[in-house]
């Protein structure tokens, strides 16, 4: 599972691509500053020949020049903002924007640590998760909607649903999982996307799998006996600020299968990281599929939501 070069290359291209369209904006903004007020242009004019005639008189030995310089800038500068504002323009209206103004769109921190983006992005390539962002922009806690709840089970869902959003706001200072425990299409995997995308644009680095994949993505790596691969996706399993898994018992369950489960629960409660599991299984099912041991783990360490409400599908599909 590790990044090969040309992955790393391809991921690296699109921060440049990022910032070039941050110039470019950047440039833009200028350009219509300069032309809607006359008096900016000409105090950057001016900027450009103070600093021009400083450094000529540095050069001759005046060590005054540089403090005069410092003086007469600070002045000018002043009067650049006071014109921005008299105009209608925010103080920062010709910074350049950054999506990620932690490490201003090139990846790293000081040059040398790897931003919380680029780690994402890295996870989000390595396991064929380039699609999350596009479904959760549109699954998010913005455009849930009570539509196709009766009243009743709106009331049953709000409460729900402002469990899922204090997880997401408390992430990061406390530590707790979720256990979404409900029919099939009641909204546990929307509900999951709303917290993934919460958590995900407070800079945390989130893994989402469906349970059927994790497992066969796990075995491949393991009893293909690539040690260095196999590490890498345990790895990053195992700490990963927020572990996804979806659809717990929609895959094929063996010894094999129930000994990882409890391996990442165990390994994730050990690190306090925390993880989301939705399931259509019963407690009692949980238990006889996946041994008294993970189930007590699930049960004991994870916040119970059960959306209790009909097939919300069907309803759509009616409408």
């Amino acid at each position: 599972m590790a990044l090969t070069q040309s992955q790393y290359d391809e991921i690296m291209r699109g921060y440049e691509r990022r910032r070039e369209r941050s110039r470019q904006e950047a440039q833009q903004a200028r350009e219509l500053v300069r032309e809607q007020i006359p008096e900016y242009r000409a105090i950057e004019e001016r900027i450009t020949d103070l600093a021009m005639e400083s450094a000529s008189r540095m050069f001759d030995g005046d060590t005054g020049a540089v403090s005069q310089m410092r003086s007469e800038m600070k002045k000018l500068t002043d009067r650049q903002k006071e014109l921005l504002a008299e105009n209608g323009f925010a103080e920062d209206y010709l910074e350049e924007k950054y999506e990620c103004s932690d490490c201003k769109d090139t990846g790293y921190i000081d040059g040398t640590t790897k931003c919380h983006c680029l780690r994402q992005a890295i996870l989000r390539y390595t396991y064929r998760q380039s699609n999350i962002e596009d479904v959760l922009q549109r699954e998010n806690f913005d455009t849930l909607s009570y539509e196709y709840y009766t009243d009743a089970e709106c009331e049953k869902m709000k409460e729900i649903i402002a469990q899922c959003k204090k997880f997401a706001d408390d992430f990061g200072t406390k530590y707790e999982n979720i256990l979404l425990q409900g029919n099939v299409g009641v909204g546990k995997t929307f509900l999951t996307n709303c917290m993934a995308k919460a958590v995900l644009d407070k800079g945390y680095s989130v893994i989402y799998f469906t349970s059927m994949r994790l497992f066969d993505t796990l075995s491949r790596g393991i009893f293909r006996y690539d040690d260095d691969e196999s590490w890498d996706l345990q790895k990053d399993i195992h700490t990963c600020d927020l572990l996804i898994i979806d659809d717990l018992g929609t895959e094929s369950v063996n010894s094999f299968v129930a000994s990882r489960l409890f391996d990442i629960l165990n390994e994730r409660d050990l690190r306090k990281k925390s993880t989301i599991i939705s399931t259509n299984l019963s407690f009692e099912d949980l238990g006889g599929r996946y041994t008294e041991r993970n189930f007590s783990r699930i049960f004991g360490n994870y916040k119970i939501l059960r959306p209790d409400v009909e097939d919300i599908r069907i309803r759509k599909r009616k409408k």
